[in-house]
């Protein structure tokens, strides 16, 4: 069995296995689990946050030397929406770390110039798995109007940055081999690299420097076979 088929097998069976999770958009909702709080005028400090529809209640975290628990004997809890400038948790903010796999999609790529070929911009079915390191910030925002009474909310930005590898097309024609292949068609490729997102609520997108491989025989007369490009990324759906 060929290193090709290898690799796109191995892709096929992780998108299977990722079939559950499509309808999930975004797994990266403010959740109860272990935060950084910071709080005006304070140091950040580790806490465990309990979320229950509009509501938290944040326990400072204890430790046994091994492992981190909530300390429930002191506590601190709010009605998001009710959150005023006279609250303790007024303009605070919730951060955490994690380890993200996502299902991607690279909306276009942008191909350098090559040989006689001007920059191409192609825009062509491809799919990938994503996985990478991931900082997301929750703020708890108090809009102010002198007419209205506006609720408090939570703003996530989240920042993502790893590597990817996954499958997709490319039109193969006389164009892109320098004349060495006369038909026209659309070739496999498997493409690979480094991507960046940026999160805000459900908005996942960013930037994609990628390499594809032609998976036919062509694949040492195209001009673009492992040659980097730059691609816009979106995330489709976290595992």
């Amino acid at each position: 069995m060929s290193r090709s088929i290898i690799i796109l097998s191995v892709l096929v069976a992780l998108l299977s296995a990722s079939c559950a999770s499509l309808g999930k958009l975004s797994r990266h909702d403010f959740e109860s689990g272990f935060y950084k709080l910071k709080v005006q005028g304070t140091a950040p400090s580790s806490v465990y946050t309990e979320v229950t529809a509009d509501s938290i209640i944040v326990y400072p975290v204890a430790s046994d030397g091994k492992n981190k628990f909530p300390d429930t004997s002191t506590s601190n809890s709010a009605r998001i929406s009710r959150i005023k400038k006279d609250n303790y948790f007024y303009k605070s903010s919730f951060t955490n770390n994690s380890i993200d796999i996502d299902l991607t999609s690279i909306i276009f790529k942008s191909r350098h110039s090559r040989d006689d070929v001007p920059n191409q911009f192609s825009a062509d079915l491809d799919i990938a798995v994503y996985a990478g390191f991931r900082k997301d910030f929750y703020n708890i925002v108090s809009p102010v109007h002198p007419f209205q009474e506006d609720k408090s909310f939570i703003r996530q930005i989240g920042f993502d940055l790893g590597v990817f590898a996954g499958i997709g097309s490319s039109p193969v024609n006389p164009t892109v081999t320098n004349n060495l292949v006369s038909q026209e068609y659309d070739a496999m490729i498997f493409q690979k690299g480094f991507a960046g997102f940026i999160s805000i609520n459900k908005i996942s997108v960013g930037l994609a420097v990628g390499f594809d491989n032609l998976f036919d025989k062509s694949r040492s007369l195209w001009i673009y076979n492992q040659k980097p490009y730059l691609g816009l990324i979106i995330s489709v759906s976290s595992f």
